[in-house]
């Protein structure tokens, strides 16, 4: 298994973790190697990993946690309306 790294797209949206989304198991501000951000200047600004990329795939996920779009069996709305609302566009 090839293990991903940030690109530099990446370390500019993750600055303070080096290019990878914060740890969510500390309450310290700690990279987690499991979710580099892979993104490319063509993303979306607030990319929601539809590009693949492990980072903002979780941020994503975790954003409809928070928001309460997941239900027991995925999201309680369609995607697109559950990334309009994680880009403020809704």
């Amino acid at each position: 298994m090839t293990i991903q790294q940030p690109t530099d797209e990446g370390r500019k949206r993750y600055p303070a973790t080096a290019g990878y989304h914060p740890d969510v198991s500390s309450d310290a501000l700690h990279p987690d190697p499991h979710y580099p951000c892979t993104c490319t200047v063509t993303c979306h600004a607030r990319c929601g990993g539809e590009c693949g990329c492990p980072a903002c795939s979780l941020d994503f996920s975790i954003f409809c946690d928070v928001a309460g779009l997941h239900s027991a069996t995925g999201l309680s709305i369609s995607e697109t309306e559950a990334l309009n609302a994680y880009r403020g566009t809704t």
